[in-house]
């Protein structure tokens, strides 16, 4: 693509254009943000001033044009979530990137060096959207000592300009670079948890050199002052320059088509406490068109929360299922339209064989502060971007995490990986757990859907996440002190050894994937405090697998063998109801139930509880042929969350 570099002069800027490079894109030009005065310094929660006259000089070094903008602006909008407001500073951001595609049309996507500010990524973002460009940010979620070893590997030569922070030393440490400072930026990390890359606003830098530059700048004379800035002055001069290493980008993999049939729940939703779930939701007119359909199943859903003094923007998950794949495209259209920008909900999208064109059913909380949205829609190394109306994840009462389904795509390049399918999706579902305080270790129950049957595709995950069990990371370092190694070891190994997994095979999936992985999860607080457990059960009609927070949670997946030819609802239930005992549950905390079958649809109206019928090719199961697979979730947010506050966790 090509890129607009939005540069204020420091290493995190600088390297994230080498970043776009080695992914195959172009640097069209750098823009900046200047204080209104040449080389002065403005109280801004978003961009850095200090340096930014320098930026015209980088800008000349590497042969490129550069824009700039004043900035006139205040923090005016300073909530996490933000809004188009009137004299507010990310303002300025849009004239600024206006400016840029009135002299740059063909300007596609937007570089940042954010790192770990959603405060800042957020309003990139947004204006990104306003005007339709891609937000790049490939040191997102970085971790800084990693990232500041991987700057001096990569040869950026920056300096210190600006110090603020216990240890750091104007007269003694201005001046001096990344490098020679690396070793002292750790000892200060240990000593006082001194961010690394100066993501707390440590210190400030200002790039001198890097493998774009095609010239160098270089500091004539300097000025470290007692409000620890280093002011200085700068000329360029040419230097011979190696080539820079390009990035082979990966392709996607053949698709597999194939058609099934549909039911629909006589129950269509269901009220438990602050949750409210809606059953798998189709057009009651199949032969309306597909946008007809699509929009009526919106509206659909749309009226039953009203119904319940609810709206669109109270989900949490969506499961959309469609008839075609290749439509994808204009459902998710329609489905921008009624779904929020801001706090949408995470989503996952499979084909299955049905008469109508597409079904949704969706989670939804009452209270939207007992729900944390994770939605990142730059471009970057950590997990794949959500650039339309859904998120990577919802957290619901600080405790169950709702993880959006994951295919296989490489997150710097949105391109599906070669090879190692599985790894790759853990490995995006690892980053957008360790984002939410949680890890993979945490997972309590998971769906895997593939295009061909992979009887083994469960026990593999299960070595994969079992892998995890003896891995702590740094969120756990302040709050476990009280917690050895052994209690954290088997407080994980009572869940992961048999968490359960439920493998199907259907038509297929987003961007012609073979894999996509759909987890719950819960938070590392939650984790800690209730340890759940997992564990099988076995009766006459049905083998399953849990795992239950007494009384709070209880989720799994019950199978029925192909072997018996009829399901009987009176069997389940009573199946269902011995493992909710065993949790300490009742029947109305059972808010959902997704019945996966191979054959014909069973009946299962005499159990009024909110179903989804989905059309399966294979269900795959290590003890015999399985013809239905049935997720049951019950849950008990507002209890879990209560005991997490009780107990100081929150």
């Amino acid at each position: 693509m090509k890129v607009v570099a939005l540069v204020s002069g420091g290493k995190d800027s600088v390297y994230s254009m080498m970043k776009c490079v080695e992914y195959g894109h172009e640097i069209v030009c750098l823009a900046t943000l200047q204080p209104p005065k040449s080389n002065s310094e403005v109280d801004s929660f978003m961009f850095q001033s200090i340096g930014t006259h320098v930026v015209e000089h980088i800008a000349e070094c590497m042969e490129l044009p550069w824009v700039a903008h004043t900035l006139q602006g205040k923090s005016i909008s300073t909530d996490m979530g933000y809004s188009a407001t009137e004299g507010d500073e990310v303002e300025d951001l849009c004239c600024l990137l206006q400016e840029v595609q009135k002299r740059f049309p063909e300007v596609q996507a937007v570089s940042t060096g954010a790192i770990f500010s959603n405060y800042q990524r957020t309003r990139v973002e947004h204006i990104c959207a306003r005007l339709n460009l891609i937000s790049l940010a490939y040191l997102w979620r970085r971790p800084q000592d990693e990232l500041m070893q991987e700057m001096i590997e990569a040869d950026i030569n920056a300096i210190l300009v600006k110090v603020a922070s216990m240890g750091l030393v104007p007269r003694r440490h201005l001046g001096r670079t990344i490098a020679d400072l690396y070793p002292f930026f750790l000892d200060l990390n240990e000593k006082y948890q001194f961010h690394i890359c100066g993501e707390g606003g440590e210190y400030e830098t200002l790039t001198l050199d890097c493998p774009l530059f095609k010239k160098r700048i270089v500091i004539l004379c300097t000025n470290p002052s007692a409000f620890g800035r280093h002011d200085c002055s700068n000329s360029v001069e040419d230097v011979a320059k190696t080539s820079f290493r390009a990035f082979t980008p990966v392709f996607p993999c053949r698709p597999l088509a194939k058609k099934h049939t549909i039911s629909v729940s006589t129950k269509r939703s269901h009220v438990f406490r602050d949750q409210i779930v809606l059953s798998g939701v189709v057009s009651k007119n199949v032969s309306l068109t597909l946008a007809e359909q699509v929009h009526n199943v919106c509206q659909q859903l749309q009226d039953t929360l009203v119904g319940h003094d609810l709206s669109l923007p109270s989900v949490a998950f969506v499961h959309v299922y469609v008839k075609d794949m290749a439509t994808f495209g204009a459902v998710n259209e329609i489905f921008a339209k009624y779904f929020p920008c801001h706090n949408p909900p995470s989503r996952s999208c499979i084909e299955v064989n049905m008469a109508e064109d597409v079904m949704m059913d969706c989670w939804a909380i009452r209270n939207s502060t007992k729900r944390k949205t994770l939605h990142v829609a730059s471009i970057s190394d950590w997990a794949p971007t959500c650039i339309g109306p859904y998120c990577q994840a919802n957290v619901l009462n600080s405790s169950l995490i709702l993880s959006a389904g994951q295919i296989p795509l490489v997150p710097a390049t949105m391109q599906m990986a070669a090879q190692e399918h599985l790894p790759q999706c853990l490995n995006n579902v690892l980053g957008v757990l360790e984002a939410l305080e949680s890890n993979l270790r945490h997972v309590i129950a998971g769906i895997l859907y593939t295009i061909e049957p992979q009887d083994s595709l469960a026990d593999e995950t299960q070595l994969l996440l079992n892998a995890n069990l003896h891995h702590r990371d740094a969120y756990e370092s302040d709050d476990d002190d009280s917690l050895d190694e052994d209690d954290i070891n088997e407080k994980s190994i009572s869940t992961q050894v048999q968490v359960p997994l439920l493998c199907i095979t259907v038509a297929a999936l987003p961007r012609q994937a073979s894999l996509e992985v759909e987890f719950l999860a819960l938070t590392h607080q939650a984790m800690n405090l209730f340890n759940p457990q997992s564990f099988q059960f076995q009766d006459d009609a049905f083998n399953s697998e849990w795992t239950i927070v007494p009384r709070m949670l209880c989720v799994g997946f019950c199978y029925l063998s192909s072997s018996l030819q009829l399901l009987d609802a009176s069997s389940l239930r009573s199946h269902v109801l011995r493992v909710l005992g065993k949790a300490n549950l009742v029947w109305k905390s059972l808010l959902h139930m997704r019945v996966h079958h191979v054959e014909n649809s069973p009946d299962l109206t005499s159990l009024n509880v909110p179903m989804t019928f989905v059309p399966t090719h294979h269900i795959s199961h290590k003890s015999s042929a399985v013809s239905v697979a049935i997720q049951v979730v019950a849950y008990d947010g507002e209890l879990m969350e209560t005991d997490l506050w009780l107990a100081r966790k929150i």
